[in-house]
C-alpha cells in the first residue's frame, strides 16, 4: 500500500517524528530514545499541557455547570473557545508540526484533536495513531481512523472489531517496555510479600481485602484508595503513596516478593479480555514476580506458570498468592525466566522498528 499524496515524491528516508501523548506515563520517553538509536530524531507534543485560563476558568465553569445539571457533563459552554483544552493542544500540535517539519507524526491515541489540524499535517506528511485505551472505547478509535494513514491497537479485540468494520489501514501493536528504565536491582531484600500500584476501584477493593487475609504486608500506591477507605484502617496503613514512577518504582517491585496487577478494564474477564498493560512487561523486566489478571492477548507475549502467573478469580488469585509466598524457589525462577524472555524480546525497539516498517511499506511506490 502506497500513499498517493504529494509527498509521494519526496525522499522516503524518515528522520525526524514528531511524537504527541500526554506526559505520563512516559511513552514519549521511551519511543525517542528507541528512535534516538536508530538515528532519528525526535520531538515531543505534551497534549495534556493545557492554559490556565483552561484549568481555573472554563474547568470550573463546566464543573458548577454540570453540577447544577444546567448542562449535562458530555458538554462544555466554552468548546469553541480558542484557549478550550482541545483547542489549545491542537494548535501546540500546529505549531509543533510547523516548527520541527518532521517526516511522521506519531500520536499515542486517547486524547483528541481538531480534524483540521490533522488534515493539514496529512497533505504533507503520514500521521499514525497508536490506540492504547481500553477495548471499550473502540468505537471511539472507529471515528477517527481515517483520519490517521495507519492505526496501531494494544488490544486485539479492537483490530478484530476493526477489520469487520472493514478497515484495511490498522494493526495490532502490544506495549513493551525500556530495559533502562525498568531492570533488576542488586543487593536488595524482598521485604514486602505483595505490592499493588494502580488508582482504586471497587473491584481492586475486593483483591486487595481478600489478599489480607493472607498477609497483612502489602503496600498500595495509587489515587483515592485512602478517600474511599477512611475509616477501613487495615487498608489504609498500606497505602504509601497517590503515585510512584520511575527509580522509586523500580525499586519497589525489587523489594516486592510479588506484585499484583488487577486489570480495570474489558469486555470481560479472563480470555475473554484482550490486551495488556504496562505492568505485564515491566513488572517481569525488573526481575520481579507478577501475579496477573488473564487476557487472551498475553499467552502470545509470554508464558504463565513459566514467564508470569495468572489467575482467573478472587479466589484463584488468593490461593496462588498464598502458594508463591511459601514456595520462594519457584516464584524466582519464574521471575528469573520471565525478566530474561521480556527483556531479550520486548523493548521498545522492537516497537520502533514495526513503526518504521510500517512507514517505509506506506511511502515507497510499489
Amino acid at each position: 500500500m502506497s500513499l498517493d499524496r504529494q509527498y509521494s515524491n519526496q525522499d522516503k528516508t524518515l528522520k525526524k517524528v514528531l511524537l504527541v501523548y500526554s506526559s505520563k506515563p512516559p511513552i514519549m520517553q521511551y519511543l525517542a530514545s528507541a528512535f534516538s538509536r536508530k538515528g532519528i530524531s525526535t520531538e515531543m507534543v505534551y497534549a495534556d499541557v493545557n492554559h490556565w485560563f483552561d484549568r481555573h476558568i472554563i474547568h470550573t465553569t463546566n464543573k458548577i455547570l454540570h453540577n447544577l445539571r444546567i448542562i449535562p457533563k458530555d458538554k462544555s459552554v466554552f468548546s469553541n473557545h480558542h484557549l478550550s483544552h482541545k483547542n489549545y493542544r491542537s494548535f501546540n500540535l500546529g505549531r509543533a508540526y510547523r516548527q520541527f517539519n518532521p517526516d511522521l507524526v506519531l500520536i499515542v491515541r486517547g486524547i483528541g484533536f481538531q480534524n483540521d489540524v490533522l488534515n493539514e499535517i496529512r497533505r504533507n506528511i503520514p500521521i499514525f495513531g497508536w490506540w492504547i485505551e481500553r477495548e471499550e472505547r473502540t468505537e471511539e478509535a472507529l471515528k477517527e481512523i481515517n483520519l490517521f494513514d495507519w492505526y496501531f491497537f494494544m488490544n486485539s479485540s479492537c483490530v478484530d472489531i476493526a477489520m469487520q468494520k472493514r478497515f484495511s489501514n490498522i494493526s495490532l501493536l502490544h506495549h513493551s517496555v525500556d530495559p533502562d528504565t525498568f531492570h533488576p536491582v542488586s543487593n536488595i531484600n524482598k521485604e514486602i510479600d505483595i505490592c499493588f500500584v494502580g488508582n482504586w476501584s471497587p473491584k481492586r477493593q475486593q483483591f486487595i481485602e481478600a489478599l489480607l487475609n493472607i498477609t497483612d504486608n502489602i503496600v498500595i500506591y495509587g489515587r483515592k484508595w485512602v478517600k474511599k477507605n477512611f475509616l477501613n484502617s487495615r487498608i489504609t496503613r498500606c497505602v504509601k503513596g497517590k503515585y510512584i514512577d520511575g527509580s522509586a518504582l523500580v525499586e519497589l517491585y525489587n523489594r516486592s516478593r510479588i506484585v499484583v496487577n488487577i486489570t480495570n478494564w474489558g469486555f470481560g474477564e479472563g480470555k475473554k479480555r484482550s490486551g495488556m498493560n504496562m505492568r505485564i512487561l515491566e513488572v517481569p523486566a525488573t526481575g520481579a514476580f507478577l501475579l496477573t489478571d488473564g487476557s487472551r492477548d498475553i499467552p502470545t507475549v509470554v508464558t504463565p506458570c513459566k514467564h508470569i502467573a495468572v489467575y482467573e478469580s478472587i479466589e484463584d488469585c488468593v490461593k496462588l498468592a498464598k502458594y508463591y509466598l511459601n514456595n520462594a524457589t519457584e516464584r524466582e525462577a519464574i521471575a528469573k525466566e520471565g525478566c530474561l524472555y521480556v527483556r531479550h524480546n520486548y523493548t521498545y525497539d522492537d516497537v520502533v522498528n514495526r513503526i518504521i516498517d510500517t512507514y517505509h511499506n506506506l511511502t515507497v511506490e510499489k
